[in-house]
């Protein structure tokens, strides 16, 4: 009998109702369902397959390990793991964060530029003023880093405003219609000077890690807003708040960091050109039930012994 683990911590967890489909799906398969710091030695020791964020204790703990599904859209160096046999496969969530990791982007973008954070400071000060300065998103040029299941649904949706749609990704084949111009990783600088918005949608790799630059970020065109969805440490963190401060960029969205959480003493905190979001884009009701339907699928899969859905290709690291 196939044994698998879940292993429940940060947002990740099942509601009950989905892991009974899961029992009843797959009667072949015996299923652990816990909280991380509840899971026993035992509970590991022969399990074949870990759903959550396992850390290298578990890992070792886990001989038999095959397969390790990850929650999250990203994997964020998993495949690296000195503890993580070669024979090992990783599948990541992508696919479930695509809807709300866009709508959550271009709700930033909407925020700063319809100035709603002032606004909202003004209504707990009981302040009626108008302001007259706001910007339009329509005719404006926006460019997605990254092409993921978030990338793709942010060009999509922005494609529906009205908007010039440029997408950078590490290879670019096979347009979409909703993307006006398809660039790769080369062409970055170029997408950049251009855009009246930035969306980041960039995973963590090696190859990701500070891409967006001092350099890059001066760039910039003056006024541009930034917005990031993907991943912190992909931006230079000190060379975004130096624009910020200086006016070079209008405004920036960031709903992930450099550090998380954000330390109390970063300027981020106060400037009122940022809008903060504590790493909020997969939140939504139905993430229980898409992470659900991820599961079945690749179980399904594995127990065929077919190719699984969203396999981590170690190379690249996504």
């Amino acid at each position: 009998m196939i044994k698998a683990v879940m292993s429940y911590s940060g947002d990740f967890t099942l509601e009950d109702r989905h892991v009974e489909k899961l029992i009843s799906r797959f009667p072949q398969v015996k299923f652990i369902a816990k909280n991380k710091e509840d899971l026993t030695h035992e509970d590991l020791m022969d399990a074949n397959v870990f759903v959550g964020w396992p850390d290298d204790s578990e890992i070792s703990s886990m001989p038999l390990l095959q397969w390790i599904q990850l929650p999250s859209a990203g994997a964020d160096g998993y495949v690296n793991r000195a503890t993580l046999k070669e024979t090992v496969v990783v599948t990541t969530a992508s696919g479930v964060f695509g809807v709300p990791g866009a709508e959550h982007a271009l709700a930033l973008m909407l925020a700063l530029t319809r100035q709603l954070p002032l606004h909202i400071r003004q209504q707990s000060e009981r302040i009626w003023r108008r302001n007259p300065y706001c910007l339009e998103v329509q005719d404006s040029v926006v460019t997605v880093i990254g092409m993921g299941d978030i990338g793709t649904e942010v060009a999509r949706k922005a494609k529906g405003l009205g908007v010039y749609v440029v997408v950078v990704k590490r290879n670019p084949t096979d347009r979409p219609p909703f993307v006006d111009e398809l660039c790769a990783t080369a062409d970055l600088d170029s997408a950049l000077e251009k855009a009246d918005f930035i969306v980041s949608a960039l995973p963590l790799t090696a190859e990701t890690q500070g891409i967006i630059s001092a350099e890059r970020i001066k760039r910039m065109k003056k006024g541009a807003v930034f917005i990031n969805v993907g991943r912190g440490p992909t931006i230079d963190e000190q060379a975004l708040i130096e624009a910020l401060q200086s006016g070079h960029l209008e405004a920036a969205g960031l709903d992930v960091t450099e550090i998380e959480p954000l330390p109390a003493s970063s300027p981020l905190w106060s400037m009122p050109n940022v809008l903060i979001t504590s790493h909020s884009v997969g939140i939504t009701p139905k993430k229980s039930e898409r992470r659900t339907t991820l599961l079945i699928s690749n179980l399904e899969r594995f127990l065929q012994s077919e190719t699984l859905q969203n396999t981590v290709v170690r190379s690249r690291g996504y």
